[in-house]
């Protein structure tokens, strides 16, 4: 449980639905998919046919200064333009309603952020003779071929760093990677920030892009599309319900979809947010995350991270970490029903949105938060993902 009485009194989403949450949250429930072929490059070389993209996104509306646009990746721009929305959205203006160093920030960024042609100059000047990398010609060669600007955009603080530039924060900060446990470690530590005393408000998020060459070959190599190569059968059959329309592979097969985009919560304790007045969305009743490793099976570890939480007999919905991948929606709903919780509704982000994975858990917990005010009851939010760390919230009614 948490210690004191924490609240979201700020969302602010760039999806590949949509920037508003209550329409994104509206989508998500009529099933709609944002799903197609990938742009600038043919997806043949992989097994996974399609991704989530954000269209009509124009970054210089939310910065501070329009410059700094040419010194972020797509990440860095979705941070920065959840954030702001995030804070506007909760009336927090820092010098007015905070002090910079009263606000803290903490976010979840992903890997292999540049797309294959913002690194081609710099890999084939670095190649020998015989196509093998050469330290010598990387030296030499290959960072002059890239421009200066490339390390800005590599790092993987870089988003975080961004977000604190444009909005003057200044209060305790940290940033974790790549996957969607990571994420729910972000929001754990904005709620263990302002329970210390370290932060009147916390700043909380992830932002991350797969929707390119390079993170498609990643996602690919760590096994990630296994389920876009098998074809349903007795062992991963595919009901109707489990994909979106017309989403489907070779013979019928679904899987993760790659998606990319940023979500942000500002949380506040709840005296403070009565205090000034502020719209609350809902309370964080509870959470629990759980690090996966060792024998323990990463099933038997989310198993876990469910059976920790205090959670009602009577939730108004959950929002499910099922992907595309029909196993995993087998695997959280066993989960469940070995816990005795049911709901009346449930929702899932990653079929319709695409996977955000490191900004995954973050939206997971925002739907989870406006649905508190559709149901007027608690809400489960799993954020379950790929990596090593499992985590899911409880959302209370405010």
């Amino acid at each position: 449980m948490v210690a004191q009485r924490v609240a979201v009194t700020g969302i602010g989403m760039v999806t590949p639905l949509g920037k508003s949450p209550n329409e994104v949250l509206r989508r998500i429930q009529a099933g709609d998919t944002a799903a197609a072929g990938p742009t600038g490059f043919e997806p043949n070389a992989f097994a996974c046919p399609v991704c989530s993209r954000v269209a009509d996104f124009e970054p210089q509306r939310y910065t501070s200064e329009a410059k700094l646009v040419r010194l972020m990746n797509r990440d860095a721009q979705l941070a920065v333009a959840a954030a702001r929305l995030a804070l506007q959205d909760a009336g927090v203006r820092l010098g007015t309603t905070h002090q910079p160093e009263e606000v803290a920030l903490f976010g979840a960024t992903g890997l292999a952020g540049l797309p294959l042609g913002e690194v081609t100059p710099l890999i084939k000047a670095s190649a020998g003779l015989d196509g093998e990398f050469d330290a010598g010609r990387f030296g030499r060669d290959g960072l002059k071929a890239v421009s200066p600007i490339l390390s800005f955009k590599i790092l993987g603080n870089m988003p975080l760093c961004f977000v604190s530039i444009n909005e003057g924060i200044q209060g305790p900060n940290g940033v974790y990677a790549p996957w969607e446990g990571q994420g729910a470690q972000a929001v754990v530590a904005g709620i263990r920030a302002l329970g210390s005393g370290d932060a009147r408000c916390a700043l909380v998020g992830g932002c991350d892009v797969k929707t390119h060459e390079l993170a498609f070959a990643s996602l690919e190599q760590q096994g990630l599309f296994r389920a876009w190569r098998e074809k349903p059968g007795a062992s991963a059959r595919v009901p109707a319900s489990s994909s979106p329309a017309g989403v489907t592979g070779k013979g019928g097969a679904t899987g993760v979809i790659p998606g990319e985009g940023a979500a942000f919560l500002v949380l506040e304790s709840a005296s403070d947010a009565e205090a000034r007045g502020a719209h609350i969305y809902a309370q964080i009743g509870g959470y629990s995350l759980r690090t996966h490793g060792g024998r323990t099976a990463r099933s038997e570890v989310r198993a876990e991270v469910v059976r920790r939480l205090d959670i009602p007999s009577e939730l108004g919905a959950v929002v499910s970490a099922a992907n595309g991948d029909e196993l995993w929606g087998q695997e959280e709903r066993r989960i469940l029903k070995a816990a005795g919780i049911s709901a009346p509704v449930t929702v899932c982000p990653k079929k319709y949105a695409g996977d955000l994975f490191a900004a995954a858990a973050v939206l997971q917990v925002a739907l989870g938060a406006l649905l508190t005010g559709q149901c007027r009851k608690g809400v489960l939010a799993n954020c379950f993902g790929h990596g090593s760390e499992q985590g899911a919230f409880l959302l209370d009614p405010p």
